[in-house]
């Protein structure tokens, strides 16, 4: 199997056909994959925290939540889910080191939390492109 990922949006708009869009960026890479079948596809907002880092924590004793994979669930939501089991099961030293990751609100409040997020993300993106 092969995961293919990278095409995301930081704003409240769909960006456009994900699944096609990242097809083409596969085979343009490996050529060789143009005849294979893409199975699962996906995609949607991402959900990013200030510090980039991931929020786990408890909202009470039995009542847990993770988020803020930042771009990375893929990557981090099956360590999570076992960190996450791990402390339900009793065993809450590995989740616990994440719960003292201190985290901030985005500045500005709702109304403008996604427009900044927006414009942020695109300077970083054009600033990676001319670099």
């Amino acid at each position: 199997r092969v995961l293919w990922g990278g095409r995301s949006t930081y704003s409240k708009h769909a960006s456009g056909d994900s699944v096609e869009w990242l097809r083409k960026k596969m085979v343009g890479l490996y050529p060789q994959l143009k005849d294979v079948k893409v199975e699962y596809g996906w995609g949607g907002m991402i959900d990013i925290s200030l510090n980039r880092a991931p929020d786990f924590n408890r909202l009470a004793p039995n009542v847990y939540y993770l988020q803020g994979f930042s771009g990375h669930g893929l990557a981090l939501s099956g360590m999570a889910g076992k960190l996450a089991a791990e402390a339900i099961a009793g065993q809450a030293e590995r989740f616990d080191i994440f719960t003292r990751i201190r985290h901030r609100a985005f500045p500005g409040g709702r109304s403008l939390r996604t427009p900044g997020l927006v414009l942020g993300t695109l300077y970083y993106r054009l600033r990676d492109a001319l670099s």
